[in-house]
Order: C-alpha cells, then structure tokens, then sequence
C-alpha cells in the first residue's frame, strides 16, 4: 500500500505536468492566423492572362499562403508570411510577372504579346 502511494505522488505529478504542458503547445486557428499578414496593391493587369499569371508566380514565392487578383479593381490581395517577406519583395514578385504596381519606381514592360492585335485580346492563345 505504501509503495502504491509512493508511486501515485511521483506519477500524478508527471502526468499533470506533461498535459498542461502539452496543451499550450497546441496550435489553433487564431495562433496561424497571428504568424500571416495581407497586403492589397493596386496592379496594371488587363486581362484573365495576367491575373492568372500573378496569381501563379505569386503563389509560387516562400511564404505565400494566398494570392487573389481582382480582374475588375485591379487589386492583388497576398496573405504571406511575414517573418518569410514583406512588400517590397511581394512587389518585385508581382513586377517580375511583368506588370507594374502602385509602388514600381521604373516602368516594367508587360509580356502581354497578343493584346489588341489582330482583333485579339489576351486571352486568345499565341499562334
């Protein structure tokens, strides 16, 4: 009986002590939803080619968790990782699609190779 209690007061201790500490441990929603940011920045983007091309390559950088391109404002909404990146290098991602922001100091030049010629728009594939 006494080796019973003496065990109990070793083991109850443990067990407590590792449930308690184990459970702060737990990740929940508003823990991850803590660790990302958002970011909105105004595009020249013109057509479902481009938003499909940013929304793509943005998706593609470490610590992009989601990109969605607004055909109609214009407006790339991220939600990233900001200990992984910021804005500047969400910008130069963006830019490196070949579309200019808000923020882009000189101009970029759009790959956009269809656009308006020939009756065709964007959208149409290249011949």
């Amino acid at each position: 009986m006494k080796s019973t209690r003496s065990l109990l007061s070793i083991v109850l201790p443990v067990v407590a002590f590792l449930f308690f500490n184990c459970s702060g441990n737990a990740q929940s929603p508003a823990n991850d939803a803590a660790k990302t940011a958002e970011v909105k920045i105004k595009t020249e983007f013109h057509c479902n080619g481009g938003k499909t091309k940013i929304e793509t390559e943005v998706a593609k950088v470490d610590g992009v968790s989601s990109v969605v391109a607004d055909l109609e404002t214009k407006i790339v909404t991220i939600v990233y990782d900001p200990a992984k990146q910021n804005k500047e290098s969400l910008i130069a991602a963006i830019e490196a699609t070949g579309h200019m922001t808000e923020f882009s100091k000189t101009p970029v030049k759009s790959e956009c190779g269809n656009h308006g010629k020939d009756g065709k728009n964007c959208d149409s594939p290249k011949e």
